[in-house]
């Protein structure tokens, strides 16, 4: 069982990924999270190297960085990882921590279970994930400034 804050809950409450779940889905989901403080300019994810892990910000900021060009800030209820730990390669970008970042995360190999576990969560994280596509593909496609 794993042991988080306090304050775990309402951070998740406050999420949108997790405002569908009443309090004791939440406390039950808080068993297969961990926890995880990075300093400053700590590299959380790397472009282009393997892992599987999903991340939720808890407290803190986070810049995503693709080919070395920054093209979002993460903060608090915002989520990092879901690329890679859902299509088993590597990082799309590099997620570095740009304050003190607390995070909640689902260790490695372990989002995809989570998600068949609790099939809401995987709904909601879907339609974010179209709407940051969305997002993507609408800001390549504006005409630069010139």
């Amino acid at each position: 069982m794993t042991v988080l804050r306090d304050d775990t809950l309402p951070h998740l409450q406050s999420s949108p990924l997790f405002q569908t779940f009443d309090d004791a889905e939440l406390t039950a989901m808080c068993d297969d999270l961990c926890e995880g403080v990075f300093r400053s300019g700590h590299r959380i994810l790397g472009q282009g190297m393997a892992g599987m892990e999903f991340f939720l910000i808890v407290d803190g900021t986070a810049e995503v960085d693709v080919d070395g060009e920054v093209v979002a800030t993460l903060e608090a209820g915002d989520f990092f990882g879901e690329v890679a730990a859902l299509g088993e390669g590597v990082h799309t970008a590099t997620v570095r921590a740009t304050s003190q970042l607390r995070c909640l995360y689902l260790p490695n190999g372990t989002l995809r279970s989570f998600l068949l576990e609790h099939p809401q969560l995987a709904v909601t994280l879907l339609h974010q994930v179209v709407r940051r596509f969305r997002s993507v593909v609408t800001s390549a496609a504006a005409p630069a400034a010139g």
